[in-house]
């Protein structure tokens, strides 16, 4: 194998010049040269085409190498300059390396100029790839900027580097508990406060809190602290002291006008600060609203400030969010695909997508209800109520199965309404499950027309409840750990009458339990026969 080397030798003797090329060629590289023996020549050369080294005589009648690594100089190009010389003193050698010569040979001993090639074309790639590298950097760094200070998200960063050494005091004093140690100093944890500065923050901040300053060591976050704010930092702080990289909580700001607002503060310790916290990215949102409105809505029918928030949050979390994708497409395609961080970027776009869909399908289920009815899928039904149940499932060591012969299969019912039913049917089943079991989620066509059903593998329903399982008020859960019915089985199994269909059960002690919801062939009545399908 050979190297490709494009060469300009500086050189008036034809036969010193056949030397130095086959003495190259004979150390591998495939060379394609021009040769100049004035300045003239030289400059047409540089800016011909592109050169990977520049040999050059050091003497040359009315033209030599000093006089070339000045025009070379001269031109801003980045290619190393050798020195080929019959007769070079020391002295002059160490001054045109001063000057800029990246290495000389005697023409009496070239065995050596190969490797001083060799060498001279690495550190050239090492010298752009260096270059390459601040510019990418640079360009990173405007990149970010603009987008942090155009974002239309209130940014800041943060300085906690300070609180480390007050974290390493608290250690060597034997304190093991920071947690318990800050519930128990609330002066040491306004020390930490004091110990945090802002050093940047976008205008969409400055607009936030309406002329707060927002740079520099004068001005802290905790300025704005209302007893009730120091609570949440304390978890901040104990987050950050146990290693944490990030963290999320709502407190209540005063505001320059004095007004206190709620607000959802995340900190995120910026990639190559974990050790110092010298840079903390933290986001805000104006939760007042959102905690105005549950508030408001304690006193209203569950069922109903189920659908309200759920419509809040569609709205109010969609619009952020909308921004965050926004931003993040455009700073996505700054991030190179080797760079070591670059698998965050995929998982901050997994997880952005994530949160819509779990938005949706809360909006999906809790929805208020209509007495509009459709045909409905119920693959989508089932798949919805899997996702809203997975931390209930987790926490019960329970999993949703779905048993649908038919992915097609659809019901006439409203979208909403059946959405809460087997929600709450679900739910039911899966706080009656034994851990390692699976509560089914089945539908199938019947000659009647549709049948839905939720099966659990619990204890059963005794005989002595079945007359009163659909009764207003009656619960079976004795367990004050466990949740309640929500809409409630004498909710549910109106809603379902109230379609056209029926609800009722089956299965005993020991036996597990098993739900059904019938829906009848459109234009059939409950009980009456269709044709099979």
């Amino acid at each position: 194998m050979t190297t490709p080397l494009r060469l300009l030798l500086v050189e008036d003797s034809p036969e010193d010049a056949d030397l130095v090329l086959l003495e190259l060629r004979r150390g591998g590289f495939r060379v394609e040269h021009v040769r100049v023996a004035d300045a003239g020549a030289m400059a047409e050369a540089l800016a011909l085409r592109p050169w990977d080294l520049v040999l050059s005589d050091y003497q040359m009648p009315g033209f030599g190498g000093m006089a070339a690594l000045r025009l070379l100089q001269a031109t801003g190009l980045d290619i190393p300059f050798i020195l080929v010389s019959g007769a070079i003193g020391e002295e002059d050698a160490v001054a045109a390396m001063k000057a800029g010569a990246h290495g000389y040979v005697l023409k009496h001993n070239l065995v050596r100029l190969c490797p001083e090639v060799e060498h001279e074309l690495k550190d050239m790639a090492a010298r752009r790839e260096q270059h390459q590298a601040k510019e990418e950097l640079a360009l990173s760094e405007e990149r970010y900027r603009g987008l942090f200070e155009h974002s239309p998200i209130p940014l800041a960063v943060q300085d906690f580097s300070e609180v480390i050494p007050l974290f390493e005091f608290y250690r060597k004093a034997g304190i093991k508990d920071l947690r318990g140690f800050f519930e128990n100093h609330p002066e040491e944890v306004r020390r930490c406060a004091e110990a945090v500065t802002i050093k940047e923050s976008n205008e969409a901040r400055t607009r936030f809190f309406r002329g707060r300053e927002t740079v520099g060591t004068e001005w802290h976050f905790s300025d704005m602290y209302v007893e009730a704010s120091w609570a949440m930092f304390r978890e901040e702080l104990a987050t950050l002291a146990e290693g944490g990289t990030s963290f999320h909580g709502e407190l209540p700001l005063q505001v320059a006008d004095g007004q206190v607002k709620v607000i959802s503060v995340h900190l995120s310790v910026s990639p190559g600060h974990e050790k110092t916290l010298g840079r903390v990215l933290v986001s805000f949102m104006d939760v007042t609203e959102r905690i105005r409105m549950e508030n408001a809505l304690r006193d209203l029918d569950r069922l109903s400030a189920k659908g309200q928030m759920a419509a809040y949050i569609a709205h109010e979390i969609n619009n952020p969010l909308a921004g965050i994708k926004n931003a993040f497409a455009l700073l996505e395609p700054a991030i190179p695909v080797d760079h070591p961080h670059r698998h965050y970027a995929d998982l901050i776009k997994r997880e952005i997508d994530r949160i819509a869909g779990i938005i949706r399908t809360m909006y999906h289920v809790y929805r208020p209800p209509s007495a509009d009815q459709g045909d409905v899928g119920l693959q989508e039904v089932f798949q919805d109520i899997q996702s809203l149940l997975v931390p209930k499932c987790r926490a019960a060591g329970v999993q949703i199965a779905l048993d649908l012969p038919d992915p097609g299969l659809k019901v006439r019912f409203n979208g909403g309404m059946l959405r809460q039913v087997i929600f709450n049917l679900a739910q039911n089943a899966v706080e009656a499950s034994p851990r390692d079991l699976e509560v089914v989620l089945g539908g199938r066509r019947t000659a009647h027309g549709t049948e839905i059903t939720v099966q659990d593998r619990g204890p059963g329903i005794p005989p002595e409840w079945a007359e009163r399982v659909f009764q207003q008020g009656f619960s079976s859960k004795r367990d004050t750990e466990m949740s309640g019915l929500g809409i409630g089985l004498s909710t549910c199994k109106s809603i379902v009458e109230s379609m056209g269909g029926t609800l009722d059960f089956s299965g005993g002690p020991g036996e597990g339990c098993t739900f059904r919801v019938r829906m009848p062939q459109p234009g059939l009545k409950p009980n009456q026969r269709g044709p099979h399908p």
